[in-house]
Formats: C-alpha cells, structure tokens, sequence
C-alpha cells in the first residue's frame, strides 16, 4: 500500500470510528475482525440468553471479544466499566466450558480518547480474581492496527477505496460533521476529531479542505473562549487564504463583541471587497445593526432571500425571531425560532434563543399564568438534557442560560435556587473571555445578589486581567457593592487609576 493511499483510508477509517456507535460499530468490527483473523466467529445473541457476554471469539486460541460503543464514551465510563464486570462474569458462567477462556478483550469505542480509570480499574480487579486469564482492553488505535495489516483486496471489499477524487468528498463530509459537533456544544469531540485527521488532511494538499480545517480549528478555539489564539489564527487565515471572506467575518464579530465598532467596520468593508454579496457578510451587518441598536425595518424581511443551506438558513431564522420578539411580533418571531430549530435541530443556541424570547415574554407581564412558567422551565430541563449526551453545554451558553433561570426564580421567589444558580453562573462567567455578552451577564449578577468579598477580589483580577473596556452599567453595579460592604473599590490592588480607564 502506497502512503499516499494510507492517508485516504485512515480519514474514511477515522470517520467510521467517530461516527459508528452500538450496533453499527459491533458490525464495522466484526467485519474487520473476520478478514483479519481465520477462524474469527461473530455470536449472534439467541432469545432470552443473549449472547452470554459473547459478541465474538477464535475458538481455536479461546481468545473471546465483548464491545461496546456509546456515543459519548468519557460520559458513559461508570457505565462501560460495571459492562465490562458483567459481561465477563456471564462469559465465565456459560462460554469457559464451552471453550476455555484464555483472553479476554473487551472492545470500546473510545473514539481515541484513551483509556478510563473506571476501566483500568475494573480490569485490574479482574485480574487478580482470575489470574490464569489474560484481560485486555480493545480501543480504536486496537482496531486502526488490526485494519490496516488487512490486504488491500479485503479492505475494498469493506466499502473503503482509495481513489482521491472520492477521498476529497470524504474529507468534506467529515469535516461537516464537526461542524454539526461544534452546533451541538461538543467542543472536545470536535477537537479530537480534527487532531486525528490533520495529519491525513494535510497528505491531501488540497487548498480548499484545509482552509474549512483552519476555520474549524480557530473556530474550536473561540468556543474554549481562547480568543487571542483564535484571533491570531483568522489573521493568518486572511493573510493566506486572500479570496475568502469568512476568516475576516469572523474576527469583524469578536470585535462587535468587544465594542470595537470602528475595527469591526474596517473588517466588514475589507470582507466586501473581497466577495460584496457573501452571505456571512450579510449575517454580520445584520448582527452589527442589532448590537448597535438600529432601527430594523421588519416589513422587508423576506424568508425567500435566504440562502438555501439547511444550517445557514436556520441561523437567519434565529436572528430574524430575536429581532421580531424586539419589535413584539411575537407570531413571526415563534414561527421564526420554530424554522430555525427545524432546520438545525442540533444547534444548542436556537434553542437559546427561543428560551429568551419566552422568558422575555413571561418577565415583561405583569400577570404570567404558572403553568407558562413551568412549561418554561420543563423545556430548559428537556434540552439539557439532551445537550448532556454530546458532553454539556460550554461555559458561555451554560452562563446565558443560567441567566434565564434565575430571572424566573424571582419571578417565582425562589431564593435558594437563585443563590445557587448565581454563584454558578459568576464561576461560569470569569471562565469566559471579557466581552459584551459576559459584561451583561456580570451586570445582571452584581444587581441581584450581594457577592461575597472574595468573589470581588477575583473579579477585580479578572476585569483587570482583560484588554476590553467595561461598560457603565457593570461600573455602577459593581460601586453599589463595594459600597453597600463600605469598602473601597479596588482593595489592595494600587490599580485604580487603571479599571477607572475601562470605566470610561
């Protein structure tokens, strides 16, 4: 097998591992494991008794295999681990006298994350209970090796090839599936994916992928709240890739964010001249409008101007029913979120979007029916929920969140959720990168609960730490709390004269 040749199977290969899950993934390895190994048989599970611990063995070597593939394994470790118990003592019980057990291999999809403790423990334990038998644990790189010792006749008739025009359509698939990872908050997931494929990425040479890889990645970093990093890397981007305006779009954002309204303006005309009716561009003189607070006439939005991309169109739809819920058109803007769920039901912050606008509703009437509150309330729980498969929700969004809740627990005077709640989402927030929407969300914190004097003290580091100006708002609050506590603000920092700048 030529090298070049290797670099395309390890991408579909890869992609095969992060995307094949249970049975998919039982059956991906067993058709592996049956090329690789003469005499290798697949147990098909019989009635009530299953499998017996059994998903496949070579009888000739007693060597016996087990798998397991969650969606998302580092979640699901307590569980793999109290599998991995179970399924050997069921093998033990009605397998060793069939064919003595020699070696045990439990197979788990870890997607190359490694090992886990609950499963190096559990082995460890089988170990020393049953020494005359050899435990190992069967991982994803387990399988890389095994697959490619395979002839090159045997993994064609697997479903891979090796022809290049088809390996750049591949790569393109994989790389919008990340995508689909970053809308669902997997951010780690997202992040190993696209370390795993650099290197056969970059054996392609092809210009196109690896700018959608380099936007992937500055785009990973921006979400980890590594904003310098991603910032340095979309100037890079720009500088290298002259004729696409995305990389540019982006940083014209993150400067919306940090009320950097000139820079932001260079960057959008910048964009414009490289391609004026790109619909990045479109979206960011849009999201500029509403951060500027400017007069949007609704009456000439027009649903079929959208560009037809499911995952771009949906975020015009979130945008469009934050701006209709402003105006209270509060048909179209739920018949706005409603779309844009619907096109993009992966997507975390639509349904963000769409909690903001009820919450907004239910916190600006005076007389609120409970029941709108509680359904509220049960459609926050369902999402996280969901959001907690694909590993939770990333700081910023979990703050924004957070936000929410806690305007509905005075609305509902519940104090002791509101102190919680609050103390999480403060942590939450100076995890974060200072911009705007964190200055909000501490604005919001300072005018509702009084913080304890330690808190200040970080959060004076942390406001002193960022390069952003802070806002009037989260000036005053943060004066009402030193002096309703009769202290003086800052305390033992000899940086007045410097957060008193970013008060200006």
């Amino acid at each position: 097998m030529q090298p070049l040749d290797k670099y395309y199977l390890l991408l579909q290969f890869k992609d095969r591992i992060f995307y094949k899950n249970g049975s998919e993934f039982q059956t991906f390895f067993e058709n592996i494991m049956e090329k690789a190994f003469f005499g290798y048989q697949k147990i098909k599970p019989y009635g009530n008794k299953g499998d017996g611990g059994n998903d496949g063995y070579i009888k000739s070597l007693g060597i016996y295999y087990q798998v397991y593939a969650p969606n998302t394994p580092k979640i699901k470790e307590a569980e793999a681990a109290n599998k991995l118990n179970e399924d050997f003592q069921k093998l033990k019980k009605e397998w060793n006298e069939i064919v003595a057990i020699k070696e045990y291999n439990f197979v788990f999809n870890d997607k190359y994350g490694g090992s886990v403790q609950d499963l190096e423990k559990a082995i460890s334990q089988l170990k020393i209970d049953n020494q005359n038998i050899e435990f190992k644990l069967f991982l994803a790189k387990d399988l890389e090796r095994i697959f490619f010792s395979l002839d090159e006749s045997d993994v064609l008739i697997l479903g891979f090839d090796i022809n290049s025009r088809s390996t750049i359509s591949n790569a393109h698939k994989i790389l919008e599936k990340i995508e689909i990872e970053l809308d669902r908050e997997d951010i780690a997931l997202a992040i190993r994916i696209l370390e795993n494929l650099k290197e056969g990425i970059l054996e392609l040479n092809d210009q196109e992928i690896l700018l959608e890889y380099e936007l992937l990645e500055s785009r990973c970093l921006q979400k980890l709240e590594r904003i310098d990093e991603a910032k340095a890397k979309y100037e890079s981007i720009a500088k290298k890739y002259i004729k696409d305006p995305r990389a540019i779009l982006y940083l014209a954002e993150i400067c919306l964010l940090e009320n950097k309204y000139d820079i932001n303006l260079i960057y959008l005309e910048k964009a414009r001249q490289i391609k004026s009716d790109h619909w990045l561009l479109k979206l960011e003189e849009l999201i500029r409008k509403i951060h500027l607070q400017e007069i949007i006439d609704i009456k000439k939005v027009d649903e079929n101007n959208f560009p037809s991309d499911p995952r771009i169109k949906s975020t015009y739809y979130r945008l469009y029913a934050n701006i209709f819920d402003k105006y209270n058109e509060n048909l179209r803007a739920d018949s706005f979120i409603k779309n844009a769920i619907c096109l993009n039901p992966d997507r975390f912050t639509n349904y963000l979007a769409k909690f903001e606008i009820i919450a907004h509703r239910i916190l600006t009437e005076q007389k609120t029916l409970e029941n709108e509150q509680e359904q509220l309330a049960k459609e926050i729980t369902e999402v996280e929920n969901k959001y907690s498969v694909y590993g939770g929700i990333i700081a910023r969004n979990r703050a924004i969140l957070n936000i929410i809740k806690i305007h509905l627990h005075i609305k509902q005077e519940n104090e002791l959720n509101l102190i919680d709640l609050s103390k999480e989402t403060f942590k939450l927030s100076l995890s974060c990168y200072f911009d705007k929407t964190i200055d909000h969300i501490l604005t919001q914190l300072l005018e509702i609960v009084s913080i304890p004097d330690n808190d200040l003290e970080e959060l004076e580091q942390y406001l002193l730490k960022s390069n952003n100006m802070i806002s009037d708002e989260l000036a005053k609050a943060l004066i009402f709390q030193f002096n309703r506590k009769n202290m003086i603000f800052p305390r033992k920092s000899g940086h007045f004269e410097e957060l008193e700048v970013k008060w200006v």
